[in-house]
């Protein structure tokens, strides 16, 4: 069984991005194989490697695209101010102060 802290994913098949099987792949298909059977090379699923293959026809990057998540509440500047003003406080001191 896992702890909470484990770095493994225990939800689904993700797994972090690796620029090498994205390399692996594009050289792939620049050699004119199919997408089945990159994937079976490369070991991840076919939707997988099309997607891969389309977002970089599209863009002509093997990065990935930035993502669209809530803007940031304050600035660089604010969360410098901040940083200064307000004392460091670690996770567990929050536990032991503010939790009975």
């Amino acid at each position: 069984m896992q702890d909470a802290n484990s770095s493994e994913n225990t939800h689904g098949s993700y797994e972090k991005a690796d620029p090498y099987k994205y390399g692996c792949i594009m050289y792939m298909h620049l050699a004119n194989y199919g997408a089945t059977q990159i994937s079976l090379v490369v070991g991840m699923s076919l939707s997988t490697v099309k997607y891969i293959i389309k977002r970089v026809d599209e863009t002509g990057s093997l990065e990935p695209r930035k993502g669209s998540g809530r803007p940031r509440k304050i600035d660089e500047r604010t969360e410098r101010h901040l940083v200064q003003i307000v004392p460091f406080i670690t996770e567990e001191q929050l536990h032991v102060e503010y939790m009975p």
